[in-house]
């Protein structure tokens, strides 16, 4: 991706309604192909169970709004595939007993995701599969702390930081589309601080080099525009689409600066 053209046309493809994007997440097939998992990259894969399980339920409810059903269904299908290949890379580096139960625990309520995601997509079965959503992100936010504190770095918060902003822009997104499923206001305000106060975290971390800086930046940039969409009022078929759209965009930034936190971790 062209980043500076982006940043030049970004307004005028908000203003359009533009074509949601299904990203690459680059990032999860470079920790897997990794055969000794380090700190850094259990955490950063660890974290990327919780936004992968958000972004299942965020299209999921997509799905029954016809808001890009396509895309969608094609964002839920590469989530399921990611989220295995995590799995499958996380197994490699839980070596304790609590790391282990918590792998296990996870993988047992992802199967139960992934059939609830497999149901025909109705109001009903979108809220009863955002009931394990909510579940599942708990238990890999708590898998991602553990391996976090096994690292015993101060620097290792900065990856789980980060990664978690990439959970928050997914989560924001599926509250507001959960909410027009059940003809309901999303509460949205806690997250939002939440995520605010995470970016002037990132700012002021130690682990800052230009191309961090840059990408955090654009990440700011970015979340203006996913913040003026979710504002945008649940009526308006091109504010629904916006989410859509500029929550998978802030993602890939997000998803790319976890990256950059990731390998300045292991240097």
């Amino acid at each position: 991706m062209l980043r500076r053209s982006f940043l030049t046309l970004a307004s005028l493809l908000l203003s359009i309604g533009c074509t949601a994007v299904s990203l690459p997440l680059r990032a999860a097939t470079v920790e897997s192909a990794s055969a000794s998992p380090n700190a850094g990259a259990l955490i950063n894969e660890s974290g990327r169970l919780r936004y992968l399980a958000e972004r299942m339920g965020k299209a999921y409810a997509q799905q029954v709004l016809k808001i890009l059903p396509e895309k969608s269904s094609e964002q839920i299908t590469q989530s399921q595939k990611r989220y295995e290949d995590a799995l499958q890379f996380l197994g490699k580096g839980a070596h304790t007993p609590e790391l282990k139960a918590g792998l296990a625990t996870i993988t047992e309520m992802y199967r139960r995701y992934s059939a609830a995601l497999g149901k025909p997509a109705t109001r009903d079965n979108v809220a009863a599969a955002h009931q394990i959503t909510d579940a599942l992100v708990a238990a890999a936010d708590k898998l991602t702390i553990a391996f976090q504190l096994q690292a015993n770095i101060p620097t290792a918060r900065i990856v789980n930081l980060s990664g978690r902003q990439r959970m928050l822009s997914q989560r924001m997104a599926r509250l507001y589309f959960g909410a027009m499923v059940s003809n309901t206001k999303p509460d949205l305000d806690k997250f939002i601080l939440e995520f605010k106060s995470a970016m002037a975290a990132l700012e002021a971390a130690p682990l800052s080099s230009e191309a961090i800086r840059r990408e955090l930046a654009l990440a700011k940039t970015q979340w203006l525009f996913l913040e003026n969409a979710l504002n945008g009022g649940a009526a308006s078929d091109i504010a629904a689409r916006n989410v859509a759209t500029t929550s998978e965009r802030l993602l890939e930034t997000m998803d790319n600066l976890t990256g950059m936190y990731s390998q300045a971790l292991r240097n």
